[in-house]
């Protein structure tokens, strides 16, 4: 990949606390996502806006929503998160025994989870809680969508938005909305890659 430099393009700034805060109105809302983006593209963002901004890139909040509004959908989300996690969470082993796709789900993501990067710090450990965390945002959108369920990779792409929202219930819905961008990519027919290779 070649660097942004040999592209002709100049670096800027990473996005700052301050600047974020200069993007917004005084209720919330973003006033340019079009300059955010390009401010991102340019110069990437500090960790301390990372949380924050990375829930407007994923789709979880709208660029639109006040701070008002964001508190209260994020209230909403983690209600239904914990419904949803309920799901499987209250399997009984008979009712398991007798559960044969979920117990097929859930030892892909049990492995899955167990190749995460040990490296990151925040998953490095033998006993790190995080591993359980993932483990159950993974399972639980396997109940979230039945379709898809779980499907080798999903790891890879919620192991990251976790260890920067730090936040179970957050973090699955932002995996959530950028899994129906991606969704195409897990059908077992393939037919996203094709679609994607086709294009190239």
């Amino acid at each position: 990949m070649r660097a942004v430099s040999e592209l002709g393009l100049r670096r800027g700034n990473a996005l700052s606390q301050e600047d974020w805060l200069n993007l917004m109105d005084e209720e919330g809302r973003v006033r340019d996502q079009v300059a955010l983006r390009r401010f991102i593209f340019y110069g990437g963002m500090e960790d301390s806006v990372r949380p924050v901004v990375w829930k407007f890139l994923l789709g979880l909040h709208s660029y639109n929503s006040t701070y008002a509004e964001r508190e209260e959908i994020n209230t909403k989300k983690k209600e239904e998160y914990r419904a949803l996690k309920n799901q499987w969470m209250s399997i009984s082993a008979a009712q398991e025994a007798r559960f044969a796709k979920f117990r097929e789900r859930r030892s892909r993501v049990e492995k899955d989870v167990l190749r995460t990067d040990r490296h990151h710090p925040f998953f490095e450990g033998e006993d790190n809680a995080n591993l359980n965390i993932l483990n159950d945002i993974l399972l639980t959108y396997s109940f979230y969508n039945f379709d898809i369920g779980y499907c080798q990779g999903m790891s890879d792409l919620a192991g990251p938005i976790l260890s920067v929202i730090q936040d179970e219930e957050l973090s699955f819905w932002c995996f959530a909305c950028l899994m129906d961008v991606m969704e195409k990519n897990f059908h077992k027919d393939q037919s996203g890659m094709h679609t994607q290779l086709l294009q190239l």
